[in-house]
């Protein structure tokens, strides 16, 4: 999990709620007219399929507190350097790796998401799995984040069974150190372009055409869409660059995009 510092900043503490009281006109925008097949879907995790505004106040403060305890910084420079890293590579942890800070991906995520409060902050979400059920295609999730996290998240909002796998940071690290040499210099993360077509090839070597990405990141879907994925932008109702479709709530999917369940 990597909180946007800006933008998360304006998410409110929920998990998605009902359809039922959506704003109409203004929870969607529909960037193209013509349908495609869409054969995969990609879909991110945090911020995407929910929100919680103290997980990801938690998840900034297990960052600083492992800035400044495991690696030494000066506690009054810590918030400053990971948010940095944040944006300048996309990932905290990544800027650390490339930037040469001697850190342990497994002892990171432990100390980054290890004592998070999962049970209150992320409650079931039977709409949502409804939904998820309702589309045939297969789905992956597709996070920054590593594995353990994401496996106890969908098992909270209880829609784990609703994906074939789960993509995540800690793949791409295991794939580079298969490579040999430095892995901080094989690793990568979104909005990369090798991420995504990492990411399509764990998916069964899926064709960009006919997946779709859906991501809360203005900067992953302008980094999808170059790909040539097609695109939904989570979470806001403006259309970001390379958006295809702009929705508030990932419940608002089947209004904006009817033809994934034709």
């Amino acid at each position: 999990l990597e909180p946007a510092r800006a933008g998360f900043c304006l998410l409110q503490t929920c998990l998605f709620i009902s359809p039922r009281r959506r704003r109409q006109s203004a929870s969607l925008v529909e960037m193209g007219s013509d349908a495609k097949a869409t054969k995969v879907l990609l879909v991110d995790l945090d911020g995407t399929l929910y929100r919680s505004q103290q997980l990801f106040e938690d998840v900034r403060v297990n960052i600083n507190d492992y800035v400044t305890n495991v690696l030494g910084v000066p506690r009054e420079d810590a918030d400053e350097l990971s948010g940095r890293l944040y944006r300048e590579y996309g990932l905290t942890i990544l800027g650390l790796m490339s930037e040469k800070f001697d850190v342990d991906c497994d002892h990171w995520h432990k100390e980054v998401h290890g004592n998070l409060d999962y049970e209150k902050l992320l409650p079931k979400n039977p709409a949502l799995k409804d939904l998820l059920d309702s589309l045939a295609m297969p789905k992956y999730i597709f996070t920054n984040a590593d594995r353990v996290h994401a496996n106890v998240c969908l098992e909270h909002i209880g829609i784990k069974e609703c994906f074939e796998d789960i993509i995540s940071f800690d793949c791409i690290v295991d794939w580079a150190k298969g490579q040999g040499g430095d892995v901080s210099k094989k690793v990568f993360c979104k909005p990369e372009r090798e991420s995504f077509e990492f990411a399509l090839k764990r998916a069964g070597g899926a064709e960009a055409a006919t997946t779709m990405f859906l991501d809360d990141s203005a900067a992953n879907i302008k980094g999808a869409k170059a790909v040539g994925l097609q695109t939904v932008f989570v979470g806001n109702s403006e259309p970001c660059e390379g958006a295809d479709h702009a929705i508030e709530n990932f419940l608002h999917l089947k209004d904006a995009a009817p033809y994934l369940w034709t």
